[in-house]
């Protein structure tokens, strides 16, 4: 156990130093504290059992810290979108009530060149 402790600890460790994947190393980092914590019990191997438990609690500060900080952009993320989105909702009503009142006030047809080039324009037919 003591060995396991280890190898599981210093895996959850390296895991919880990769950025955007930090928080999934923390089921390994706390079962590398449990299985440290269990082996700290047998005498032969109770070094890698103490080493195993510090790596998992190293990972485990470090994924809480990965997972706290994704919650948090998250949630901030969230609530700019859900502001914005009320924003240009709030546009896209405004620019069809004003596009609608341009069309009952002039013509149904497009306004075409009279002639290529020219800045003058006639009503299409």
């Amino acid at each position: 156990m003591p060995v396991a402790a280890l190898v599981i600890g210093i895996v959850g460790l390296v895991l919880s130093l990769v950025p955007c994947l930090g928080m999934y190393a923390l089921p390994l980092t706390i079962l590398g504290v449990v299985l440290g914590a269990l082996g700290m019990k047998k005498v032969p191997g109770k070094g890698m059992a103490i080493a195993g438990m510090v790596c998992g609690l190293v990972g485990t500060l470090i994924a809480t810290w990965w997972l706290y900080a994704y919650l948090t952009t998250k949630n901030l993320v969230d609530t700019e979108v859900a502001k914005h989105k009320a924003e240009i909702e709030k546009e896209l009503k405004n620019l069809g009530s004003n596009h609608a009142g341009s069309d009952q006030a002039g013509s149904d047809q497009p306004d075409v060149p009279e002639h290529p080039g020219s800045g003058t324009t006639k009503p299409a037919k």
